[in-house]
């Protein structure tokens, strides 16, 4: 009887890890971002409408082959992507097509280095927005931000810059960001009529025990223009925002 219900334990925490790994919309996008589904899937595979081979996570060239990424939102669409050039004189060309091959528009960024682009569904409103890396600093990406708009069109909402891209439980954009040694910087934004708009940032900062260690660190909430627009005190955003799981992650 012992071993027959350790066994449906174990059965039963095998299946909920399942299914958590099925539902990556919370999954934290580090380094060269992670790929990453939409929790709004259209069931069933998607036929490829481009010729070209889908992208890959590391370029093998100096100029990124010529690639594809396929969304898995609802609109089912498909971007070509299309490298020229090297370095600070690349450039990229993306085709966004419908799920029947017909071409919607092109979209076009200077200086991109040799990371494809990738799609995520950053809000949570069940739209993949496309996320292209255009410069990389020595801890920190600058990331180009294109929004899917209510008319279906992809509009650039601006950049983010660090060295991750995340989504907090309330729908907020969270980019963790490297300051200095002991400074990080994790900043909360959010998408009005298309534009990222930035909320608040959590600054942590990491203390020395005296002996040229971490031995501990300081949680500091800073209004971002987004204080008036949450509802928030300063105080109380220092509560919710210190407490975030990304914001944990860095804090000692």
């Amino acid at each position: 009887m012992g071993r027959n219900l350790v066994a449906a334990v174990l059965a039963a925490a095998t299946l909920t890890l399942a299914a958590c790994a099925q539902h990556p919309a919370t999954a934290p996008m580090a380094g060269n971002l992670s790929p990453h589904t939409s929790d709004h899937v259209v069931p069933g595979p998607v036929t490829p409408v481009s010729a070209l081979p889908p992208c890959g996570d590391i370029a093998s060239a100096a100029t990124p082959p010529d690639c594809y990424l396929q969304s898995h939102d609802a609109a089912g669409l498909t971007f070509e992507v299309r490298h020229r050039g090297t370095g600070q004189q690349g450039s990229v060309a993306i085709t966004v097509l419908d799920p029947v091959g017909a071409q919607l528009q092109t979209l076009t960024e200077q200086a991109v280095g040799t990371t494809e682009p990738r799609l995520r569904d950053l809000d949570n409103d069940g739209r993949d927005e496309l996320i292209i890396p255009i410069m990389l600093a020595s801890a920190n990406t600058r990331y180009v931000i294109y929004h899917a708009a209510g008319d279906g069109q992809l509009q650039r909402a601006g950049e983010l810059a660090g060295i991750g891209i995340d989504t907090s439980a309330a729908g907020y954009i969270v980019v963790t960001a490297r300051d200095s040694y002991e400074l990080w910087n994790i900043e909360f934004w959010t998408f009005d009529a298309e534009k990222l708009q930035p909320l608040v940032t959590a600054e942590v900062r990491l203390l020395d025990d005296g002996t040229g260690r971490v031995g501990g660190s300081e949680c500091t909430v800073i209004d971002s223009g987004g204080l008036n627009r949450i509802g928030l005190t300063l105080d109380q955003a220092t509560g919710q925002f210190c407490a975030e799981p990304s914001v944990l992650r860095v804090r000692r």
